[in-house]
Protein backbone atom coordinates (compact mmCIF):
# COMPACT_ATOMS: atom_id res chain seq x y z
CA UNK A 1 0.00 0.00 0.00
CA UNK A 2 1.40 3.51 -0.74
CA UNK A 3 0.82 6.94 1.71
CA UNK A 4 1.70 9.97 0.69
CA UNK A 5 3.15 8.42 -2.56
CA UNK A 6 5.17 6.15 -0.17
CA UNK A 7 5.20 2.39 0.14
CA UNK A 8 4.13 1.59 3.93
CA UNK A 9 3.87 -1.62 5.27
CA UNK A 10 0.71 -3.31 7.02
CA UNK A 11 2.73 -3.37 10.74
CA UNK A 12 3.03 0.38 10.24
CA UNK A 13 -0.79 1.29 9.29
CA UNK A 14 -1.76 -0.98 12.34
CA UNK A 15 0.56 1.13 14.55
CA UNK A 16 -1.25 4.12 13.42
CA UNK A 17 -4.70 2.74 13.46
CA UNK A 18 -4.16 2.43 17.18
CA UNK A 19 -3.31 5.71 17.82
CA UNK A 20 -6.23 7.37 16.37
CA UNK A 21 -7.31 10.43 18.61
CA UNK A 22 -3.54 11.74 19.82
CA UNK A 23 -1.83 14.97 18.95
CA UNK A 24 0.79 14.73 16.73
CA UNK A 25 3.38 16.22 19.49
CA UNK A 26 2.10 12.99 21.86
CA UNK A 27 2.75 10.73 18.75
CA UNK A 28 6.05 12.16 18.29
CA UNK A 29 6.99 11.41 20.88
CA UNK A 30 6.13 7.99 21.47
CA UNK A 31 7.50 7.13 17.93
CA UNK A 32 11.14 8.98 19.29
CA UNK A 33 10.81 6.30 21.94
CA UNK A 34 10.68 3.85 19.33
CA UNK A 35 12.74 4.14 16.59
CA UNK A 36 14.48 7.47 17.31
CA UNK A 37 13.55 9.34 14.54
CA UNK A 38 12.96 13.31 15.76
CA UNK A 39 10.04 15.20 14.40
CA UNK A 40 7.86 12.37 12.42
CA UNK A 41 5.29 14.66 11.91
CA UNK A 42 6.18 18.36 11.50
CA UNK A 43 2.48 19.41 12.19
CA UNK A 44 -0.99 17.96 13.26
CA UNK A 45 -2.21 17.99 9.61
CA UNK A 46 0.41 15.63 8.37
CA UNK A 47 -0.68 13.60 10.98
CA UNK A 48 -4.57 14.09 10.19
CA UNK A 49 -3.51 13.41 6.47
CA UNK A 50 -1.91 10.15 7.43
CA UNK A 51 -4.59 8.50 9.61
CA UNK A 52 -7.34 10.02 7.09
CA UNK A 53 -5.75 8.47 4.08
CA UNK A 54 -5.20 5.62 6.11
CA UNK A 55 -8.93 4.70 6.47
CA UNK A 56 -9.89 5.85 3.37
CA UNK A 57 -7.14 3.22 1.49
CA UNK A 58 -6.40 5.95 -1.04
CA UNK A 59 -3.58 7.26 -3.05
CA UNK A 60 -2.48 3.85 -4.35
CA UNK A 61 -1.01 4.62 -7.36
CA UNK A 62 2.17 3.69 -9.56
CA UNK A 63 5.20 5.07 -8.03
CA UNK A 64 6.68 7.41 -10.25
CA UNK A 65 9.89 6.74 -12.90
CA UNK A 66 12.53 9.00 -11.72
CA UNK A 67 15.95 7.00 -13.33
CA UNK A 68 16.08 9.65 -16.01
CA UNK A 69 16.82 12.33 -12.76
CA UNK A 70 19.63 9.69 -11.97
CA UNK A 71 17.49 8.14 -9.31
CA UNK A 72 18.59 4.34 -8.79
CA UNK A 73 17.65 3.26 -6.07
CA UNK A 74 19.33 0.59 -4.39
CA UNK A 75 18.06 -2.36 -2.84
CA UNK A 76 18.02 -3.89 0.09
CA UNK A 77 20.07 -7.00 -0.93
CA UNK A 78 22.81 -4.33 -2.75
CA UNK A 79 22.80 -2.08 0.61
CA UNK A 80 23.44 -5.16 3.17
CA UNK A 81 25.84 -6.51 1.53
CA UNK A 82 27.77 -3.04 0.91
CA UNK A 83 27.30 -2.74 5.04
CA UNK A 84 28.96 -6.20 5.17
CA UNK A 85 31.67 -5.71 2.82
CA UNK A 86 31.67 -2.26 5.55
CA UNK A 87 31.55 -4.37 8.63
CA UNK A 88 34.53 -7.22 7.35
CA UNK A 89 36.65 -3.90 6.60
CA UNK A 90 36.25 -3.45 10.65
CA UNK A 91 33.86 -0.22 10.05
CA UNK A 92 31.78 0.62 12.87
CA UNK A 93 30.62 3.91 12.93
CA UNK A 94 28.47 5.80 15.55
CA UNK A 95 27.35 8.41 13.04
CA UNK A 96 25.58 7.52 10.04
CA UNK A 97 25.61 10.06 7.27
CA UNK A 98 23.23 9.34 3.93
CA UNK A 99 23.48 12.44 1.87
CA UNK A 100 20.60 11.28 -0.49
CA UNK A 101 19.03 8.60 1.00
CA UNK A 102 15.87 7.92 -1.07
CA UNK A 103 13.94 5.26 0.35
CA UNK A 104 16.06 4.49 3.16
CA UNK A 105 17.53 1.27 2.05
CA UNK A 106 20.84 1.94 3.12
CA UNK A 107 20.05 3.72 6.66
CA UNK A 108 18.01 0.30 7.40
CA UNK A 109 21.17 -2.01 6.32
CA UNK A 110 23.41 0.21 8.38
CA UNK A 111 21.07 -0.36 11.30
CA UNK A 112 20.86 -3.81 11.27
CA UNK A 113 24.82 -4.55 10.68
CA UNK A 114 26.45 -1.96 12.82
CA UNK A 115 26.35 -1.99 16.52
CA UNK A 116 27.45 1.47 17.65
CA UNK A 117 25.31 3.74 16.14
CA UNK A 118 24.67 6.94 18.18
CA UNK A 119 22.97 9.31 15.63
CA UNK A 120 21.90 8.83 11.83
CA UNK A 121 20.91 11.38 9.40
CA UNK A 122 19.33 11.30 5.74
CA UNK A 123 18.73 13.97 3.65
CA UNK A 124 15.95 13.97 0.69
CA UNK A 125 14.13 16.17 -1.58
CA UNK A 126 11.92 14.63 -2.72
CA UNK A 127 9.15 13.99 -0.20
CA UNK A 128 7.40 10.36 -0.76
CA UNK A 129 10.89 9.33 -0.12
CA UNK A 130 11.02 10.94 2.84
CA UNK A 131 8.22 9.37 4.34
CA UNK A 132 9.20 6.16 3.09
CA UNK A 133 12.53 6.50 4.52
CA UNK A 134 10.41 7.41 8.04
CA UNK A 135 8.32 4.34 7.52
CA UNK A 136 10.64 1.81 6.53
CA UNK A 137 12.73 2.71 10.29
CA UNK A 138 9.07 2.34 12.28
CA UNK A 139 8.51 -0.88 10.56
CA UNK A 140 12.25 -1.95 11.83
CA UNK A 141 12.29 -1.44 14.85
CA UNK A 142 8.45 -2.82 15.05
CA UNK A 143 10.02 -5.69 13.82
CA UNK A 144 12.99 -6.09 15.21
CA UNK A 145 13.21 -6.49 19.52
CA UNK A 146 15.87 -3.27 19.80
CA UNK A 147 16.12 -1.16 22.52
CA UNK A 148 17.80 2.55 22.51
CA UNK A 149 17.77 3.17 19.12
CA UNK A 150 20.14 6.04 17.78
CA UNK A 151 18.74 9.51 17.13
CA UNK A 152 17.05 9.82 13.67
CA UNK A 153 16.88 13.02 11.53
CA UNK A 154 15.57 12.64 8.40
CA UNK A 155 15.26 16.21 6.53
CA UNK A 156 13.50 17.20 3.65
CA UNK A 157 15.97 19.00 1.89
CA UNK A 158 18.19 20.22 -1.14
CA UNK A 159 20.87 18.50 -0.41
CA UNK A 160 23.03 21.52 -2.31
CA UNK A 161 21.02 23.90 0.54
CA UNK A 162 21.87 21.66 3.02
CA UNK A 163 24.44 22.63 5.90
CA UNK A 164 26.55 20.12 6.79
CA UNK A 165 28.79 21.88 8.90
CA UNK A 166 26.44 21.72 11.56
CA UNK A 167 26.68 17.96 11.57
CA UNK A 168 30.31 17.83 11.00
CA UNK A 169 31.09 20.53 14.28
CA UNK A 170 28.72 18.43 16.51
CA UNK A 171 30.55 15.29 15.43
CA UNK A 172 34.30 16.45 16.02
CA UNK A 173 35.18 13.60 18.31
CA UNK A 174 32.83 10.63 16.58
CA UNK A 175 33.25 8.37 13.84
CA UNK A 176 31.09 9.04 10.61
CA UNK A 177 30.33 6.47 8.05
CA UNK A 178 28.83 8.77 5.22
CA UNK A 179 26.90 6.16 2.88
CA UNK A 180 24.23 5.81 -0.02
CA UNK A 181 23.71 6.24 -4.06
CA UNK A 182 23.84 9.79 -5.19
CA UNK A 183 22.02 10.53 -8.45
CA UNK A 184 24.09 9.10 -11.49
CA UNK A 185 23.48 11.95 -14.15
CA UNK A 186 24.90 15.41 -15.15
CA UNK A 187 23.99 18.83 -14.75
CA UNK A 188 23.64 19.34 -18.04
CA UNK A 189 20.92 16.86 -18.17
CA UNK A 190 18.83 17.95 -14.76
CA UNK A 191 18.56 21.52 -16.65
CA UNK A 192 17.39 19.85 -19.93
CA UNK A 193 14.46 17.91 -17.85
CA UNK A 194 13.56 20.60 -16.14
CA UNK A 195 15.26 20.34 -12.68
CA UNK A 196 15.39 22.18 -9.44
CA UNK A 197 17.56 20.46 -7.96
CA UNK A 198 20.88 21.79 -8.77
CA UNK A 199 23.68 22.99 -7.56
CA UNK A 200 24.34 26.81 -7.16
CA UNK A 201 26.41 27.83 -10.42
CA UNK A 202 29.98 28.07 -9.38
CA UNK A 203 33.59 26.74 -10.73
CA UNK A 204 34.08 24.26 -8.07
CA UNK A 205 37.10 22.74 -9.83
CA UNK A 206 38.96 26.00 -10.51
CA UNK A 207 38.86 25.36 -14.37
CA UNK A 208 39.87 28.15 -16.22
CA UNK A 209 37.21 30.93 -17.90
CA UNK A 210 37.43 29.20 -21.18
CA UNK A 211 37.03 25.39 -19.71
CA UNK A 212 34.62 26.55 -17.32
CA UNK A 213 31.76 27.74 -19.78
CA UNK A 214 32.77 24.87 -22.28
CA UNK A 215 32.44 21.07 -22.05
CA UNK A 216 34.53 20.92 -18.17
CA UNK A 217 31.78 22.94 -17.14
CA UNK A 218 29.32 20.10 -17.55
CA UNK A 219 29.68 17.90 -14.43
CA UNK A 220 28.60 14.57 -12.83
CA UNK A 221 26.24 15.51 -9.89
CA UNK A 222 26.95 12.40 -8.11
CA UNK A 223 30.82 13.71 -7.95
CA UNK A 224 29.73 17.40 -7.30
CA UNK A 225 28.26 15.48 -4.02
CA UNK A 226 30.97 13.87 -3.48
CA UNK A 227 33.55 16.54 -3.52
CA UNK A 228 30.97 18.48 -0.94
CA UNK A 229 30.75 15.71 1.57
CA UNK A 230 34.96 15.06 1.54
CA UNK A 231 35.82 18.67 1.67
CA UNK A 232 34.08 19.06 4.64
CA UNK A 233 34.28 15.35 6.55
CA UNK A 234 38.04 14.64 5.70
CA UNK A 235 39.33 16.03 8.77
CA UNK A 236 37.28 13.81 10.82
CA UNK A 237 37.73 10.30 11.78
CA UNK A 238 35.22 7.93 9.36
CA UNK A 239 34.71 6.64 6.51
CA UNK A 240 33.18 7.25 2.69
CA UNK A 241 31.21 4.73 0.76
CA UNK A 242 29.05 6.14 -2.05
CA UNK A 243 28.09 4.44 -5.10
CA UNK A 244 29.25 6.51 -8.16
CA UNK A 245 30.17 6.10 -11.49
CA UNK A 246 33.90 5.40 -11.83
CA UNK A 247 34.24 8.39 -14.03
CA UNK A 248 33.61 10.32 -10.48
CA UNK A 249 36.44 8.27 -8.58
CA UNK A 250 38.85 9.16 -11.67
CA UNK A 251 38.22 12.76 -11.37
CA UNK A 252 38.77 12.74 -8.00
CA UNK A 253 41.70 11.02 -7.36
CA UNK A 254 43.07 12.94 -10.69
CA UNK A 255 42.09 16.24 -8.83
CA UNK A 256 43.58 14.53 -5.67
CA UNK A 257 47.47 15.70 -6.33
CA UNK A 258 46.69 19.43 -6.09
CA UNK A 259 43.88 19.29 -3.42
CA UNK A 260 45.05 16.82 -0.79
CA UNK A 261 42.20 15.80 0.68
CA UNK A 262 42.93 14.14 3.66
CA UNK A 263 41.73 10.19 2.04
CA UNK A 264 43.70 7.18 2.34
CA UNK A 265 43.21 3.47 1.87
CA UNK A 266 41.46 4.47 -1.24
CA UNK A 267 39.35 1.59 -2.91
CA UNK A 268 37.08 0.87 -6.10
CA UNK A 269 34.81 -2.05 -5.75
CA UNK A 270 33.66 -2.46 -9.30
CA UNK A 271 29.96 -3.78 -9.52
CA UNK A 272 27.56 -4.76 -12.26
CA UNK A 273 25.29 -1.87 -13.16
CA UNK A 274 23.40 -3.59 -15.30
CA UNK A 275 22.49 -6.40 -12.94
CA UNK A 276 21.75 -4.09 -9.83
CA UNK A 277 19.95 -1.10 -11.65
CA UNK A 278 19.14 -2.46 -15.51
CA UNK A 279 21.20 0.97 -17.00
CA UNK A 280 24.70 0.45 -18.78
CA UNK A 281 27.10 2.25 -17.02
CA UNK A 282 30.51 1.69 -15.39
CA UNK A 283 29.80 1.72 -11.78
CA UNK A 284 31.20 1.13 -8.19
CA UNK A 285 31.35 1.36 -4.31
CA UNK A 286 33.79 4.66 -3.88
CA UNK A 287 35.34 3.23 -0.29
CA UNK A 288 37.96 5.68 1.58
CA UNK A 289 39.25 6.76 5.33
CA UNK A 290 39.19 10.12 6.83
CA UNK A 291 41.96 12.02 8.71
CA UNK A 292 44.96 10.03 8.04
CA UNK A 293 46.95 10.89 5.01
CA UNK A 294 46.35 11.84 1.76
CA UNK A 295 46.82 8.68 -0.67
CA UNK A 296 47.13 9.59 -4.30
CA UNK A 297 46.88 5.79 -5.51
CA UNK A 298 43.56 3.46 -5.52
CA UNK A 299 43.46 -0.03 -5.43
CA UNK A 300 40.42 -1.42 -7.95
CA UNK A 301 38.38 -4.61 -6.72
CA UNK A 302 35.72 -6.60 -7.99
CA UNK A 303 33.22 -6.39 -5.66
CA UNK A 304 31.14 -9.76 -5.76
CA UNK A 305 35.04 -11.61 -5.74
CA UNK A 306 36.61 -9.04 -3.56
CA UNK A 307 39.48 -10.03 -6.14
CA UNK A 308 42.22 -7.33 -6.63
CA UNK A 309 42.32 -5.84 -10.43
CA UNK A 310 44.80 -3.17 -10.56
CA UNK A 311 45.73 -0.22 -9.04
CA UNK A 312 45.99 3.32 -10.63
CA UNK A 313 46.98 7.10 -9.62
CA UNK A 314 49.57 9.16 -8.84
CA UNK A 315 53.34 7.85 -9.76
CA UNK A 316 56.22 9.85 -9.92
CA UNK A 317 53.81 12.98 -10.11
CA UNK A 318 52.53 10.78 -13.18
CA UNK A 319 48.48 9.74 -13.32
CA UNK A 320 48.85 5.98 -14.44
CA UNK A 321 46.59 3.73 -15.84
CA UNK A 322 48.34 0.72 -13.82
CA UNK A 323 51.07 1.00 -10.84
CA UNK A 324 52.82 -2.20 -11.58
CA UNK A 325 52.80 -2.10 -15.37
CA UNK A 326 54.54 1.62 -15.02
CA UNK A 327 57.05 0.59 -12.33
CA UNK A 328 58.44 -2.08 -14.51
CA UNK A 329 58.85 0.62 -17.20
CA UNK A 330 59.78 3.56 -15.93
CA UNK A 331 63.09 3.33 -16.08
CA UNK A 332 62.51 4.15 -19.86
CA UNK A 333 60.07 7.16 -19.28
CA UNK A 334 61.44 10.37 -19.73
CA UNK A 335 61.36 13.72 -21.05
CA UNK A 336 62.24 14.25 -25.11
CA UNK A 337 65.23 15.86 -25.51
CA UNK A 338 63.66 17.92 -28.94
CA UNK A 339 60.34 20.28 -28.93
CA UNK A 340 58.20 19.25 -31.70
CA UNK A 341 57.06 22.20 -33.80
CA UNK A 342 54.13 22.49 -36.27
CA UNK A 343 53.78 25.05 -38.75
Amino acid sequence: MKIFKANITSSVIDFFENLKGFSFEKINVKLKSICGINSFFNNQLELDELVETISVNKNIIKEPDRAEYGDFQTDRNLSDNICSVLKKSDINPEIILEPTCGKGNFIISSLNTFDNIKYVYGIEIYKPYVWETKFAILDYFLNNNKSNPPEINIYHYDIFDFNFNVIYGKHKEQKILIIGNPPWVTNSKLSSLGSNNLPIKSNFKNHNGFDAITGKGNFDIGEYISIKLISVFSKLNGYFALLVKNTVVKNILLEQNKTKYRISNIKQFNIDAKKEFNVSVNACLFLCSFNKKSDTIIKEYDFYTNNLINEYGWVDNKFVANVALYLKSKDIDGKFPFVWRQG
